[in-house]
């Protein structure tokens, strides 16, 4: 009996406690630990690498050879090397303020340079100072070198035989058994290509013309004499913003129009009109060629893109007014957009884009970055030495 008694009272105070509990609320029980947080990933392939050069600008065309890519800091106070396949970016040759390295160019076995107070440089992989003058400055006004300090950037023909550097006009050299040999001087101020061709002639596309400057020609072709002196001008009424060449054509957009002729330039340029922007008064800044697409940077009331997913026009671009990419905004939490426009466009052997200017360097591909490993889906600062 005394058992009994003692259940009842114990089922009584079990049932007060829940009533109790109930008309407090539910009864809630810790949380289950959870597991370890992961960075969030995000999907797709790593398509985009942003590097803010925070304290320098890289305002001359690249050189690229078989493992880096080679670039020009702050108009020539040292040459910069980026690793195609890990990213590492560092300072590759000191400058000078008396010896300025202001052009570049890579023929696939060595570096090449304009140096100020120098002339021109095969890099022999040490210092610039133990590197062979293969040509010498004149003293200013006095040679051909003399006017060095306006050249931009040195070309190859594709058999590597011819060596231009281009500036205020170009200077063309004979590679040929290993020598430096100079061929002829083109002098034109508006000078923004020239590819030189494997049997000697050079094209020059200056901001109105085209001009062919054949092997015949005389040693000196000037600007208002180029007919007289063996060349051919093939005139345009509006100003030339980009050329490349491609199997056997010239490449060339101005205005809102890319256009082609072929190669090589007999009587007369024949443009074969490949793509126009739908309202006059667009203008396209640049365009680059890549192995499997092509990317126009455009301007309408603004800056916006054309992106070709084939090399040879035969579709319609995708027009957008960013570049999305895969490179998240620690603050946000959302992939920065590229707006800007890069002040160079390049793309490199493996097919990425290299877009870089005044303090960006920025690799983009949207199948997937190929090669720059400590880059993908970044975005980081470089600090000169």
């Amino acid at each position: 009996m005394k058992r009994i008694t003692i259940l009842t009272m114990f089922a009584l105070a079990v049932a007060i406690t829940a009533s109790a509990q109930q008309r407090k609320g539910t009864v809630r029980r810790a949380p289950a630990a959870k597991p370890a947080t992961q960075a969030s990933k995000t999907t797709g392939p790593a398509n985009f690498a942003i590097v803010h050069m925070s304290d320098l600008s890289l305002e001359k065309p690249l050189a690229e050879g078989p493992e880096c890519l080679y670039f020009i800091e702050q108009l020539g106070r040292s040459v910069l090397s980026l690793d195609k396949k890990t990213g590492t970016l560092n300072q590759y040759i000191p400058g000078g303020r008396d010896k300025m390295i202001t052009a570049i160019g890579h023929d696939g076995k060595d570096l090449y340079m304009m140096v100020t107070n120098v002339g021109l440089v095969r890099y022999d992989g040490q210092s610039r100072e133990t590197s062979p003058c293969l040509y010498p400055t004149s003293d200013y006004g006095k040679g051909l070198i003399g006017h060095q300090a306006a050249f931009d950037k040195i070309v190859f023909s594709p058999n590597k035989r011819w060596l231009v550097a281009i500036g205020n006009g170009a200077l063309q050299f004979d590679l040929a058994d290993g020598g430096c040999k100079f061929v002829r001087e083109y002098t034109h101020s508006a000078t923004q290509e020239v590819f030189p061709q494997d049997d000697g002639t050079m094209i020059a596309v200056t901001t109105h013309e085209v001009v062919v400057i054949p092997p015949t020609a005389a040693q000196t072709v000037k600007r208002y004499e180029a007919e007289k002196c063996g060349a051919k001008e093939y005139k345009i009424k509006s100003d030339f913003t980009s050329a490349c060449v491609r199997d056997g054509m010239l490449y060339a957009s101005w205005n809102r129009f890319i256009a082609c002729t072929p190669l090589p330039l007999e009587q007369a340029v024949e443009w074969k009109m490949q793509y126009q922007l739908a309202n006059e008064d667009n203008r396209i800044r640049r365009f680059a060629m890549g192995p499997q697409r092509m990317l126009a940077e455009c301007e309408e009331f603004g800056e916006y893109y054309c992106q070709w997913e084939t090399t040879d026009f035969s579709q319609q671009p995708k027009v957008t007014g960013t570049l999305v990419t895969t490179v998240m905004n620690p603050v946000t939490k959302k992939p920065y957009e590229q707006r800007r426009n890069g002040d160079m466009l390049y793309y490199d052997q493996q097919g990425n884009l290299i877009m870089y200017g005044y303090d960006n360097l920025d690799i983009y591909n949207p199948d997937g970055i190929k090669g720059y490993e400590s880059l993908k889906n970044k975005r980081t600062r470089y600090k000169s030495e």
